[in-house]
């Protein structure tokens, strides 16, 4: 019996240490649409409208004409920056870049826009601030994996 408990030991001891690599260090927030559950530069999830978003910073696009967003799966569905801050009704051109391995897409429903991208690919598509609040844009093909961002009006 003896015997037993010592061969067993080793195998407690590293199932221990793999639960404890899976447990997840992200935090959820339940505020507001679009406020974050960590620092600016992002990190955990966000919500945003009523998805669940991994959250890859905030960039202020006002004054700008043109901003790049990455679509990734490195590491999780995300599309970094995650939020977009501009002024109301103002115009902007989104440089959209697929980094990742999967095709992604790049979608607003409230400006009929829908981007699809290939690995590697890019494409530039115009879109326009609300004159208050925010609009939501979303992968459709990961929406469900927290790979959503938004416009928001400052």
């Amino acid at each position: 019996m003896r015997r037993s408990i010592f061969v067993l030991l080793p195998a407690f001891a590293a199932a221990a240490v793999v639960l404890a690599g899976c447990s997840s260090s992200s935090t959820t927030s339940s505020a507001a649409a679009g406020t974050p559950s960590s620092s600016a530069s992002g990190g955990g999830t966000i919500t945003i409208g009523s998805d669940q978003a991994n959250d890859h910073g905030t960039e202020d696009a006002t004054g700008k004409s043109t901003l790049e967003i990455d679509a990734n799966n490195d590491n999780g569905f995300y599309f970094k920056p995650t939020i977009v801050t501009g002024s109301a009704n103002q115009s902007l051109t989104i440089e959209l870049k697929n980094e990742g391995t999967a095709p992604h897409n790049f979608s607003i429903d409230s400006l009929g826009v829908n981007v699809t991208l290939q690995p590697g690919a890019s494409q530039e598509v115009k879109v326009k601030f609300p004159a208050s609040g925010t609009t939501e844009f979303f992968c459709s093909f990961h929406r469900s994996l927290g790979m959503a961002g938004e416009l928001e009006v400052t």
